[in-house]
């Protein structure tokens, strides 16, 4: 039992060295980074997106080292419909002259976004890239973004030849293999005019072109004739409640009038209503026979 415990003791300890050193010689399967200067800061915008070999096992740590006046903003990883997700890291610490971090990745394709300052005097700007060969690349490619109000901008080593896209214009590499190990450094100089920066220059745009039939959209001139409809049932109820109204309010305010003033008339008169006996037609005050059937009118009196 001994024997199999040791056995298995020594066969642990010549497989861990060789994990540590498969870890330490992880080969990516390309990185593209792109620098944005004076995108939304008077800075630049360091954009590296990373992705590694199909052959990976999950999860797997990978540490980056970034200058150590940069700004880390974002560390995430891709989701299968292409969405960036939040990765965990940790640091960045202090590496010599540098500052690392270590992301934990459980996905293949990731990336990482830093700010760095860009030395500036009056009209001329200048930026050193550098890339510092922690991992061997199979497919390593650069892009820059040329700021606005830009006159002349220049590249060491030189990039190829300006692509617009999306009325923006971009210099990129052709895509190179880098050892582990082996440094990528770019140097860029521009001469802009201005201080404006191109994320306040870009307005949002519709994914489609907005007519009557975008859903969520409602459309006046089909809705017009529902709200003229409307607007006349409305006015012909109310109509028919003001006349059933100044009707009714007229009825009852004008027969009251009359009987009272007839009352008022026989009070003062110091008269009472007199009626005929035979078929009860009311007499006037003079009257000795009834006007109807010409019975004889009976008063208190008599």
């Amino acid at each position: 039992m001994r024997k199999w415990f040791l056995i298995i003791a020594m066969g642990m300890l010549l497989v861990f060295p060789a994990l540590v050193s498969a870890q330490g010689s992880v080969t990516l399967a390309s990185v593209n980074v792109q620098l944005w200067p004076e995108y939304d800061q008077p800075s630049m915008l360091v954009l590296a997106d990373i992705e590694l070999p199909a052959t990976t096992l999950f999860p797997v740590k990978l540490t980056f080292q970034i200058p150590q006046d940069a700004n880390l903003v974002a560390v995430a990883t891709y989701s299968a419909d292409g969405s960036l997700v939040n990765a965990m890291y940790e640091g960045p610490a202090k590496s010599g002259d540098l500052q690392a971090f270590t992301v934990t990745l459980d996905a293949a394709k990731a990336r990482f976004e830093y700010y760095q300052p860009i030395e500036i005097k009056v009209h001329e700007r200048t930026f050193s890239y550098l890339w510092n060969g922690d991992y061997a690349i199979d497919a390593f490619g650069i892009r820059v973004l040329e700021p606005l109000d830009t006159t002349a901008l220049t590249t060491t080593p030189k990039l190829g030849p300006a692509v617009v896209e999306s009325g923006l214009t971009y210099y990129e590499s052709n895509a190179i293999k880098l050892k582990s190990g082996q440094q990528f450094t770019l140097d860029l100089k521009y001469t802009k005019t201005t201080d404006a920066l191109v994320s306040s220059q870009q307005d949002v745009q519709p994914a489609a072109p907005v007519d009557e039939n975008t859903p969520g959209r409602v459309s006046l001139n089909n809705s017009l004739p529902y709200i003229i409809g409307g607007l006349g049932v409305v006015m012909i109820a109310g109509g028919l409640v003001y006349y059933w109204q100044a009707g009714r309010s007229k009825s009852t305010k004008q027969r009251p009038r009359r009987r009272v003033r007839a009352v008022q008339e026989n009070e003062e008169n110091g008269e009472e209503e007199v009626y005929c006996a035979q078929c009860g037609t009311r007499a006037k005050p003079n009257d000795r026979f009834c006007r109807v059937c010409g019975g004889r009118i009976r008063r208190p009196e008599e």
